[in-house]
């Protein structure tokens, strides 16, 4: 261990080990303290993210191993992260993170041809609002939710609320409507809860969803300005703000998708009275860190299911993945994600399976972090 960087929070287990939060001035590192060794052990925190994992240390005597569940071990880990944003400037870098980052996420995409409304590029298809100039005089539109509003939220867009005038069509136009903020007064998971766990993972060194960070949250922890909207890039964001995105789009339909590991889908889905119908390859990226092999089923009670076979090894998951939901989950989801233009179950199976991992990663984070949150 550094002996430069220093320990901010400390929770005794028992006769046998410690766990600590050291930073030395980066995202934090948890410490595990084997007493009966004097040794010390840096973790980076997207190490507690598998909760499969069990932590095991030397005993005493020789050859004797004490293993803890993370379950265990949770109440220490909440103990010393919530003291380590109490006794740092954690709670005022993630306030101030948090709100540029909601800014850099609701980003609109500008539209200003007809004929590209029915016919987006994968990018603008990737963004939560449209900045539509395809109608009347230069300069002029307005801002288009590219998702569905929940009941709760229909309100929150009164007509005419969202035009553009004077080609003010940036995403500080589009707060300066109040829009932002009514739908996360609305749907607080949605839109705000979600927006603060991604910052809390990327400041404390949590995975970005699946895919390493690290160094990009050690990087944020070097400015002194982490609000600065300059450098949260694509690059920054490793493929959060898309996921980001397509949980929100998606939001309504999350609980309805079931997830679960097969060893043969096929097989499985067959004996469950589904029929196979068709396949899409999925290239390394869109479905996880190996190529995909993605086929679609049905069943008579229009229900369906994606059987999600991977091409390679993949530490993500053991097995097939497999999805089902209702027929008419997946008719709507189609909807929300063409804006009125051809659907696209390339585009769809991407962000339906995205968002669900999107939903899995929060609820993951949250016991860790729910204190910082419920301070913002």
């Amino acid at each position: 261990m550094d002996d430069k960087g220093e320990i901010l929070s400390s929770s005794e287990v028992d006769e046998n080990i410690d766990l600590q939060i050291w930073t030395k001035g980066l995202s934090p590192r948890l410490v595990i303290c084997n007493k009966n060794q004097s040794s010390r052990k840096l973790i980076r925190l997207n190490w507690l993210e598998n909760r499969e994992r069990k932590l095991s240390v030397k005993g005493k005597k020789r050859g004797e191993s004490i293993e803890y569940s993370l379950a265990d071990l949770l109440p220490h880990f909440q103990r010393i992260l919530s003291e380590y944003a109490v006794y740092t400037s954690f709670k005022p870098r993630l306030w101030k993170f948090a709100v540029t980052l909601e800014k850099v996420l609701h980003a609109p995409a500008i539209v200003t041809e007809k004929g590209e409304l029915s016919l987006l590029s994968e990018e603008k298809r990737a963004s939560l609002w449209l900045a539509d100039l395809t109608e009347g005089k230069k300069g002029e539109g307005s801002f288009r939710p590219f998702f569905p509003l929940s009941d709760k939220e229909k309100d929150a867009i009164p007509e005419g609320c969202l035009s553009i005038t004077e080609n003010r069509r940036g995403v500080e136009d589009l707060f300066k409507t109040g829009v932002v903020r009514k739908l996360a007064m609305r749907e607080p998971a949605r839109w705000y809860r979600s927006v603060r766990v991604i910052s809390a993972a990327m400041l404390l060194g949590f995975s970005f969803c699946e895919e390493d960070g690290g160094e990009v949250s050690d990087d944020l922890w070097r400015e002194e300005d982490p609000g600065n909207p300059a450098k949260l890039t694509n690059a920054t964001l490793m493929g959060l703000g898309r996921k980001f995105v397509a949980y929100v789009r998606h939001f309504a339909a999350l609980n309805a998708v079931e997830t679960r590991i097969s060893l043969d889908s096929d097989k499985e889905l067959q004996d469950q009275g589904y029929a196979r119908k068709r396949r899409i390859e999925f290239p390394s990226g869109l479905l996880g860190d190996v190529d995909y092999s993605v086929t679609f089923f049905d069943r008579e009670d229009r229900v369906m299911a994606l059987g999600c076979k991977p091409r390679a090894a993949t530490s993500r998951h053991k097995g097939e993945l497999l999805y089902l939901f209702p027929t008419s989950i997946y008719e709507q989801a189609l909807t929300n994600d063409s804006l009125g233009g051809a659907p696209d179950d390339y585009f769809t199976v991407a962000q339906l399976t995205t968002a669900k991992t999107f939903d899995a990663w929060v609820n993951n984070i949250l016991p860790y972090i729910t204190s910082f949150l419920e301070a913002l």
